[in-house]
């Protein structure tokens, strides 16, 4: 979040100190532990792209909730923008490390829906996936310890499976057992090829680190690939003031400690929430003042 009362800044930190990672996956700089996700209220996350105009999601949550009635959801978001997928692989990867461990994370970007694209259960990073096969679940697949299952016992399918809504009739009710502790080898074989999209990857140009936007949020920060474990390692002992960031025909001196530690309008660079740099205006909407997008390359280097 941003857009807080001006506040004191504390002693900056070089980036020779890497962040300790999360049990849950390498993607943050300092998050605290989680408890698992208690037996007698199992956590459901539910990402989507059916927005709020519709029943779509209500639907999704009552047939959670018919099967695993003392289930707890937590909706992400249901803003992606209509079969992003890759929108809502980074929303998977940004927010599932703060989920406690145990959680079952529904998602739901189904352009092929009704076609032969497989569904998906995973077990990874403690958690358990449910979504298509079409690279959703990337970061999930990308734990080398992830145990892959195609659903194909029907058994578990609401009846009858329409052709256009899985959510609700095959991902929502597989979610929903898992919560309620169905084993995950229940639904379906184990598979060693599902759909992959890997992220696009950092990589060292002109002597700095090259990355790109990655997402846009609602405040206009753009948040990039380049988190603060990849700047550690590029630039040990490199105090953050010290760092030069350039987008675009845009540079900007140093990391900010915080979304007003400059005055108003001014374009700054800040570590998030979610370990990554972003790219935001003080008091304003960077992407729309300075025209930044997903896509645009981003590069880091030091004095």
């Amino acid at each position: 979040m941003k857009r807080g009362a001006r506040r004191t800044a504390p002693k900056s930190r070089g980036l020779g100190q890497k962040p300790v990672a999360p049990p849950a996956g390498p993607l943050s700089g300092s998050r605290a532990p989680v408890s698992s996700a208690r037996a007698d209220a199992p956590l459901v996350s539910f990402v989507s792209d059916f927005g709020y105009e519709d029943w779509f999601v209500g639907v999704v949550h009552g047939v959670v909730l018919e099967i695993c009635p003392r289930a707890r959801i937590v909706d992400l978001t249901h803003e992606i923008p209509p079969g992003l997928v890759e929108r809502a692989a980074f929303v998977i990867e940004a927010a599932c490390p703060d989920l406690p461990a145990g959680t079952v994370n529904l998602a739901v970007v189904d352009p092929g829906v009704g076609t032969a694209r497989r569904a998906l259960a995973v077990r990874a990073r403690g958690q358990f996936f449910v979504g298509p096969d079409n690279g959703i679940l990337e970061w999930a697949l990308s734990d080398p310890d992830a145990e892959v299952r195609t659903l194909a016992e029907e058994r578990w399918f609401r009846r009858p499976v329409s052709r256009t809504f899985h959510g609700r009739d095959v991902f929502a009710p597989v979610a929903a057992h898992l919560a309620c502790g169905v084993a995950l080898e229940s639904f379906g074989p184990q598979i060693s090829d599902p759909v992959r999209s890997p992220r696009p990857p950092v990589r060292a140009q002109d002597g700095g680190l090259a990355g790109r936007v990655m997402f846009v949020d609602r405040f206009g920060n753009a948040l990039t690939n380049l988190t603060a474990a990849s700047l550690a390692a590029a630039f040990p002992g490199v105090p953050e003031e010290a760092l030069e960031v350039r987008i675009g025909s845009r540079q900007i001196r140093g990391l900010a400690r915080s979304y007003g530690d400059a005055p108003i309008g001014t374009l700054v660079a800040i570590i998030g929430s979610s370990g990554r740099l972003e790219i935001a205006q003080v008091g304003g909407d960077a992407a729309t003042r300075f025209g930044l997008g997903e896509g645009d390359p981003v590069l880091v280097s030091a004095d």
